[in-house]
């Protein structure tokens, strides 16, 4: 067999060539990687709102009782039970309710609903567009979320009329879509905006609570009559290159999970009527075990695309093992740390037990839930906009630091569970009209514990 020799001269020009290639390929490698950075589609936060109601629409839980008591329409036993979810709710004394629930007897009118819905979103869009020096007509696109009023004209051609928006904006209301359509808004946001460059989005969220007052006995329909107050978010999103230095946050993902698809999932939370005519949202007693499955399915989504290799690789070896070690079982599946890829949570604050919950599922400490705990407690379930009065909580404790990655999570009615992940692009500075600026020194708050009778 013919051998063939290298010199050492040939070896030489050899290793130089392979090195001039890997330079090359590093070069190109690089080259490439600017280049589709600068093409990708961003989506920046350049600033949100969230509304904080007048102090005289405060409504301390022993009025919500004492309101409850007079205005003879529920018998004793519903009047207790309202007394113990409102005593075990982790609510505080600081939240609102509107204008006409203060009225004996209340006023839950069109009129009174229309008043509450234009109060806070006319506000928030004004808060916004003054404190950016915005003029209305360079809103490209606006999308409001609101689950339980859908008038006509929409609230989104309420706020078009309100501000003069121009002819060809791009306008979305959301109806039916639950405490997660926040998130939801966000998602077709940036959906549009991968379509149509250089825009300004708006995106209002609220859940008026004036009209859905329910006046029936039905303990399942009460409960939503103890956690929902006023309250309303406003976000500023931009997909302009020249925005980015200006702005807060940029969006890096997006999970959604929906299991409409089975029947006790969809009929966890839902509006009805009672046997006696009267409207009302129902909340089912295996919320919470809905909930728990749309957050694992939400989780392997999401978990792939956040979590280091590390934790991938751990749970997916749980799960192996447990599909061939009987004992392994027993002990349940490896939680990942998610810790490890967020520096802050925002989960929705729809009531105690969904925070808690989350907390014993993640492994997270009363520092990571401590922002929606406080949001509950002094702002209530807000529905779809409570992510980002936890959000606000957060800096206004100066706690979001550039490079921090923020994760958004809340369940809404379908039954949906929703992701959002953002990154901190600059240090957020808060201002006065930060919802928490009034009284952030007091916070957090020590809420009483539950106890079992």
């Amino acid at each position: 067999m013919e051998s063939f020799m290298f010199d050492q001269s040939s070896l030489t020009e050899i290793l130089v060539l392979l090195n001039d290639f890997k330079f090359l390929a590093a070069i190109t490698l690089t080259l490439a990687a600017i280049y589709l950075s600068h093409k990708a589609n961003h989506v920046y936060l350049l600033d949100f709102i969230c509304n904080r109601a007048p102090d005289h629409q405060r409504v301390p839980i022993s009025t919500f009782i004492e309101h409850s008591e007079i205005m003879e329409k529920f018998n004793r036993n519903t009047i207790e039970f309202q007394k113990k979810v409102a005593e075990r709710s982790a609510i505080g004394n600081e939240t609102h309710v509107p204008p006409g629930f203060h009225l004996l007897p209340s006023e839950n009118s069109f009129g009174s609903t229309t008043n509450e819905i234009e109060t806070v979103l006319f506000s928030i869009v004004q808060a916004l567009l003054t404190k950016h020096n915005i003029n209305p007509r360079s809103i490209d696109i606006l999308i409001i979320n609101c689950s339980l009023v859908n008038r006509t004209p929409s609230l989104s051609a309420m706020v078009i009329n309100k501000f003069r928006f121009r002819s060809n904006v791009k306008s979305f209301n959301l109806t039916g879509m639950g405490c997660s359509a926040g998130i939801l808004s966000i998602s077709l946001a940036r959906d549009l905006l991968k379509v149509h460059k250089n825009s300004l989005a708006l995106v209002l969220s609220m859940e008026p609570i004036c009209c859905n007052v329910y006046e029936g006995q039905l303990k399942s329909m009460i409960l939503a009559n103890c956690l929902f107050r006023v309250g309303g978010a406003g976000i500023l999103l931009s997909n302009r290159k020249r925005d980015r230095v200006n702005a807060k946050y940029e969006l890096q993902h997006i999970v959604r999970t929906h299991l409409g698809f089975n029947t006790g999932a969809y009929k966890c939370v839902i509006q009805d009527l009672d046997d006696e005519g009267y409207t009302g949202i129902a909340l089912s007693r295996t919320i919470l075990q809905v909930a728990g499955e749309a957050l694992k399915i939400n989780l392997a989504s999401l978990g792939s695309l956040v979590l280091p290799y590390s934790e991938q690789i751990n749970y997916v070896l749980s799960v192996g093992w447990r599909k061939i070690w009987a004992p392994a079982r027993k002990r349940g599946p490896y939680i990942p740390n998610f810790k490890k890829a967020f520096e802050h949570f925002c989960i929705h604050a729809g009531g105690r037990a969904v925070i808690d919950t989350i907390k014993d599922k993640l492994k997270l400490t009363d520092r990571d839930i401590e922002a929606s705990k406080m949001t509950l407690y002094r702002f209530g379930n807000t529905s779809a906009s409570s992510v980002w009065y936890s959000l606000c909580y957060l800096e206004a404790k100066g706690r979001v630091k550039r490079g921090d990655k923020v994760w958004q999570l809340a369940f809404g009615s379908g039954f949906k569970c929703n992701s959002a992940v953002w990154r901190c692009i600059s240090n957020p500075k808060p201002d006065g009209l930060n919802a928490w600026s009034d009284r952030i020194n007091r916070y957090p708050v020590a809420v009483p514990e539950v106890i079992d009778t």
